[in-house]
């Protein structure tokens, strides 16, 4: 049997106040209830106490009429999430870098991935060109790679063998330096973007040089074991980063419909959010290189940790968070 007449005119009465406290409660969870009316605070609460009574209302209304329920799914998670805004404690900064790392950061990675692509390949052509150059001219090596680098893959040996020695300390030393990096590809983004193509063409041109080093000198396998486990995370952040630079860069550059001042803040807060974003991905790889990369294990199961942590990586980044919310319940 369907819902009485005076049922359905209640719902349609009520339907505009639940409409509004859903609206308030929507501002305050994104966290714009500073932008909320001084009238609309109040607002809250009285809608949050007209919803609890229409809730106890409906729910005496099920035992004589059979309402649908998604009406009463509806308004119970609506008077939930205003008890929560209402009584909610003041949100701790970890709570909010949670917030950040786990929900802003990936969708503000996913909403500039063009840059972030773009930094990318970049860097794929300065590898790609220091590779060959290196393989085929052998006055190329001596221009790019550090002297006491190439004599030691020059005597059979790899160069972060050291690491092992001093982890704590060269953990640390890594860090700071990734860090030092990332920033930079970042910060020269105001160089109309030149600055950070620079840092990753010749960033990819070092790598892809020192890779031909070790390729001449059958050392392939050492390198890229050590390399790869926790390259797949700190290459991904500045890469990442290098794309913030290279937004900042497009606001200069191509402003689109905004004066260059309003794009370059609009898309300066999102490039801020990607390099934020990026810190806890290079200690991570800093640990893993200072710790894991150099470690003396089976090749294979470097390559496999890299493998793992990429997709780990990519899950992270591309998958958004799972969300729903009971959508409000229409009567026809």
């Amino acid at each position: 049997m369907g819902m009485s007449q005076s049922i359905e005119k209640f719902i349609e009465s009520r339907r505009p106040r639940w409409e509004r406290l859903e609206s308030l409660l929507e501002s305050l969870e994104k966290g714009k209830g500073k932008n909320l009316n001084p009238s609309d605070l109040p607002d809250v609460g009285r809608l949050y106490r007209e919803a609890t009574a229409d809730l106890a209302r409906l729910q005496a209304f099920q035992q004589k009429a059979a309402l649908p329920d998604e009406l009463l799914d509806y308004l119970n998670h609506l008077v939930a999430r205003a008890h929560g805004q209402i009584y909610r404690s003041p949100t701790p900064g970890w709570t909010k870098l949670l917030r950040f790392l786990g929900s802003t950061f990936p969708q503000t990675f996913r909403s500039t991935a063009f840059w972030t692509l773009s930094a990318f390949a970049i860097f794929l052509l300065g590898a790609t060109y220091g590779f060959v150059a290196g393989l085929n001219d052998d006055t190329f090596i001596p221009l790019v790679a550090p002297p006491h680098l190439i004599q030691q893959v020059e005597g059979g040996k790899v160069w972060f063998d050291s690491i092992l020695a001093v982890r704590p300390l060269a953990s640390s030393s890594i860090m700071t330096n990734n860090i030092s990096v990332t920033f930079l590809a970042f910060a020269l983004g105001i160089t109309l973007g030149l600055g950070t193509v620079y840092i990753m063409a010749f960033n990819g041109l070092l790598l892809g040089t020192l890779a031909a080093l070790c390729h001449i000198h059958g050392l392939s396998v050492d390198f890229w074991s050590f390399v790869l486990p926790h390259g797949v995370i700190e290459l991904s952040a500045i890469f990442i980063a290098g794309g913030g630079g290279l937004l900042l860069g497009s606001a200069l550059v191509a402003p689109g419909d905004l004066s260059r001042k309003d794009a370059l803040i609009q898309r300066g807060r999102k490039a801020v959010q990607l390099i934020l974003g990026c810190v806890p991905l290079l200690i991570f790889a800093g640990v893993v290189e200072g710790f894991f990369s150099p470690a003396h294990l089976p090749p294979w199961i470097k390559f496999l940790t890299a493998g793992l942590l990429f997709v780990l990586l990519l899950c992270y980044l591309m998958l958004p968070a799972p969300h729903s919310r009971p959508r409000l319940f229409t009567s026809r």
